[in-house]
């Protein structure tokens, strides 16, 4: 009991007590509440990526006005979030994000991954639907919704962006997981350089993850915010 009244105590703090090395990548589901203290409500919200839904819980605990779309194409998550988004009157879409509709082979597991990835090599396991976001949002997405726009695709973040062209002008913040090394995953100027190009400014960075042998970063959430939205008009210094 005295336990739980500390970490209670210590929420309305600054500050956090850690055994270990802090988990930076913590930061990326705490984002959410602080864009909302901002002004920032999106009325869609585009979970790309989805695993079993833990983004989406967040964001619906942030923006329980949101309408919510999961995309997740692991056959191993169908289930769990097709009863996840009935209970909770959300959108499953069972497909892969990328810039062509049809199908692309992935590398997943028979049970839900984090690290499940649109192969380009012969080490695909399973072939799956892949739709674009147009595909699934174009017709139906407005400037009204200030769509938010999360993407955590194992380095094909940078494909399902290009299928993306008509959607973007309609979305204000874009959270986009980023890769500061790995093989074959876009770049982070390729990231920051497509945005630019589209209109967006880097926000913030939320979330960063070290890999445990030495802490040397490996994977990063980047917050995009759309230039001539509520959250890019304040540019005071302080």
């Amino acid at each position: 009991m005295i336990t739980s009244l500390v970490k209670r105590l210590m929420v309305l703090t600054p500050y956090r007590i850690s055994r270990r090395r802090e988990n930076r990548f913590d930061a990326t589901h705490s984002c959410l509440p602080h864009l909302r203290e901002l002004g920032y409500v999106p009325h869609l919200i585009i979970d790309g990526g989805a695993h079993l839904g833990a983004f989406a819980e967040a964001a619906h605990a942030a923006f329980p006005e949101a309408e919510i779309h999961l995309i997740e194409p692991q056959p191993a998550c169908q289930a769990p979030l097709e009863t996840l988004t009935r209970q909770r009157g959300w959108v499953f879409h069972a497909c892969a994000l990328s810039d062509h509709t049809g199908t692309v082979r992935m590398a997943c597991d028979v049970k839900p991954s984090t690290g499940a990835y649109v192969a380009t090599t012969g080490e695909a396991t399973v072939d799956v639907p892949a739709a674009t976001i147009d595909s699934l949002f174009g017709a139906r997405l407005t400037f009204e919704h200030h769509a938010l726009l999360k993407l955590d695709l194992q380095g094909h973040e940078l494909r399902a962006l290009r299928g993306a062209e008509a959607s973007l002008p309609k979305i204000d913040v874009a959270l986009v997981e980023v890769s500061f090394f790995q093989q074959g995953a876009p770049t982070i100027p390729e990231i920051v350089s497509f945005f630019d190009e589209k209109g967006f400014d880097l926000f913030d960075i939320v979330g960063l993850a070290g890999r445990t042998r030495d802490g040397r970063l490996r994977q990063g959430d980047f917050v995009f915010v759309r230039r001539g939205s509520l959250l890019s008009a304040d540019n005071s210094w302080v």
